[in-house]
């Protein structure tokens, strides 16, 4: 779904006619809306008592609430208004029902194989999201090329809701298991914030919500700037985007065995600060061999990123409080997601050269990583016992250097046996 859907919503936005302003609204409104919901996430639950039956009507009323989005060329009036609403929508469905998926997969899969079982997961998420987008960017490519980009987008709406429809059948076979202890709201989101620096997971949770304050920033306008600026076609534009996928689903696997190994925190560490690097060939360069380059590099380090901080959120997080810590996180990120994205968009707005404007937000997300990593993630403590070992081990096994110095060594003394 998100191969067909998500992935080309800017794109579809750029065809309707949205400016730079609207675009940037459009990357930071609807999460920020849709996590709203989540307010209500523990309610639901309260009434609904079972997560699987709640997670199902979510996927229903997401894989629906694309329908609509066919119809969002013919708007008269408002067209962008109403886009950026049918999106916030689609968001909502999702959002409300995210927390309760994963208090309910925290308890399906064992602590000690979540590692590896979350990095096989987002390997087949990654080669399904690869594949659907690489048939979406045929499929629009082939369409521009007669003259029907609009058929061409609504081809892929109507292959995402499909694929909704699929994961919807296949959540359905899952056990649906029905906690002992009741999921209540301990405390309230402003007493929540208040309690962060003096939680292990709260200090995470800061690090992460500043990261995504500099990631929406810039979010909204890498899709404008190789459609605009580079003038990309669709086919290319796909390649770019879909070569951090490839990478992701690469990574994945490995990443989990790490994180079972030697726990989340040190892939926090280490994946924290190689985040930090991977938006400088957008403000160094136009060329599009290493904007790819760092396209590949960027799966790799944000397959582990968002690996890691998922798993340690789950470890350092009790089952009755899941729900509610991660429902209130995320509306903590998403309005830190909202604030960047605001401020990115009235900077782009304020200045007319989109060019300059672009590059300026690149290289201002990059420097907000790297604060985020000096203040907060590099305070963080392990939650499980495993055997110590130091992040630049993490580093050289994540970086195969190791396997490179056994290889040379293996050759170097082949030699010497020779001679």
């Amino acid at each position: 779904m998100v191969g067909f859907g998500e992935t080309y919503f800017s794109a579809y936005a750029l065809y309707l006619g949205a400016n730079n302003f609207q675009m940037g609204v459009l990357t930071c409104l609807p999460p920020f809306l849709a996590n709203l919901c989540q307010f209500y996430t523990p309610y639901l639950l309260e009434k609904y008592k079972s997560r699987k039956k709640l997670v199902l009507t979510g996927v229903m009323l997401q894989a629906i609430s694309l329908l609509p989005f066919i119809f969002a060329y013919y708007f008269s009036f408002l067209k962008i208004e109403i886009y950026i609403l049918l999106v916030t929508l689609y968001f909502a469905t999702n959002s409300t029902i995210g927390p309760v998926w994963n208090s309910w997969m925290g308890e399906l899969v064992d602590a000690n194989q979540r590692g590896s079982y979350f990095g096989r997961r987002n390997k087949m998420i990654t080669i399904g999201t690869f594949l659907s987008m690489s048939v979406a960017g045929f499929l629009l490519r082939r369409a521009t090329k007669e003259g029907h980009e609009l058929y061409g987008f609504i081809a892929i709406i109507i292959l995402a809701f499909a694929s909704r429809l699929s994961s919807f059948y296949f959540l359905s076979k899952k056990e649906d298991i029905v906690t002992q202890t009741p999921v209540i709201q301990k405390e309230s989101f402003l007493k929540f914030c208040k309690n962060l620096p003096q939680k292990n997971y709260g200090i995470l949770i800061i690090s992460m919500v500043t990261v995504t304050f500099g990631v929406y920033l810039a979010a909204a306008y890498y899709t404008p700037h190789l459609l605009k600026n580079l003038k990309l076609d669709y086919l290319t534009y796909t390649i770019i985007i879909s070569a951090v996928l490839l990478f992701k689903y690469f990574s994945s696997g490995f990443w989990g065995e790490v994180i079972d190994m030697w726990g989340s925190k040190k892939v926090v560490v280490l994946t924290s600060l190689l985040i930090c690097f991977t938006t400088w060939p957008w403000f160094l360069t136009e060329s599009l061999t290493l904007i790819f380059v760092a396209q590949c590099y960027t799966g790799i380090v944000w397959a582990g990123y968002e690996l890691a901080t998922f798993t340690f959120l789950l470890d350092a997080t009790k089952p009755e409080e899941r729900t509610y810590v991660i429902s209130f996180y995320n509306i903590l990120n998403s309005s830190m997601g909202f604030i960047g994205g605001v401020i990115g968009a009235i900077w782009v707005a304020f200045y007319k050269d989109s060019f300059f404007a672009f590059k300026v937000l690149f290289l201002t997300t990059s420097l907000i990583r790297l604060t985020s990593y000096f203040i907060f993630s590099t305070r963080i403590k392990e939650v499980k016992v495993l055997a110590p070992v130091k992040a630049s081990e993490v580093f050289i096994k994540a970086s195969g250097f190791k396997s490179t110095l056994g290889l040379m060594s293996r050759l170097i003394i082949l030699d010497k046996k020779k001679k």
